[in-house]
């Protein structure tokens, strides 16, 4: 187990950067800053009266950094859903990510990622409806900002984690094989994850791929 972390019961359906999103059923889990915060007393008594930040964070997260191997057992889970997290990791991080997603999943169990379609971008880009010199902000690919004071410059890079890798539906396929899994594109709220209402939202999967595999059974 890591970071204090307790095992999730065989068949747990696992929220992976969940961030505020915790529904009742669901391990949510969340590695950001943020999370970890919320969590020190003197930080929760600075936010409850400075208002320095948005810290409504729920307080029965699971904190883990998903970079890192999870701590659940082989075929513990019974669905897996994240939605824009995986951008936020490099390549090799997210083939990780993937690798883990596919260990931890139960044969027959239902594997769910949400990202930002980067075929959306360029779509724009190609139409006119976006200039290239705003197409990084777009794809937040930057830490820091062009109408950021210098303070907030400099801070950035502990408060902001923009995307390191985009997908477009293809990409996003061909990573699900690469772990193993069999994806298809999906549309928003249908899916083999019986109560998805709980975590997807239409703002989240808008302008956004979704990709799911269900995990073949054991022979």
């Amino acid at each position: 187990m890591r970071e204090g972390m307790s095992r999730a019961p065989t068949g747990a359906k696992l929220h992976l950067g969940c961030g505020t999103r915790a529904p009742a059923g669901w391990t949510n889990v969340d590695g950001a800053i943020g999370a970890r915060l919320a969590r020190l007393a003197p930080w929760r008594w600075l936010q409850r009266h400075l208002g320095w930040v948005d810290l409504d964070w729920p307080s029965d997260l699971t904190i883990h950094d998903l970079r890192k191997p999870f701590p659940w057992r082989d075929g513990s889970a019974q669905c897996i859903y994240s939605s824009h997290t995986l951008e936020h990791l490099d390549r090799e991080q997210g083939r990780r990510f993937l690798n883990e997603c596919a260990r931890v999943l139960a044969p027959g169990g239902v594997l769910r990622i949400v990202v930002p379609d980067l075929a959306v971008f360029l779509g724009r880009l190609e139409k006119g409806e976006l200039r290239a010199v705003e197409l990084l902000d777009q794809l937040d690919v930057q830490t820091s900002r062009a109408s950021d004071p210098w303070w907030k410059a400099l801070l950035a890079p502990y408060f902001r984690f923009p995307h390191r890798c985009m997908y477009d539906t293809a990409c996003l396929i061909d990573a699900f094989a690469e772990a193993g899994l069999q994806g298809e594109a999906a549309l928003p709220f249908v899916s083999g994850i019986a109560d998805i209402d709980a975590v997807e939202t239409a703002e989240r999967t808008r302008d956004s791929v979704i990709v799911e595999a269900q995990k073949p059974s054991a022979n």
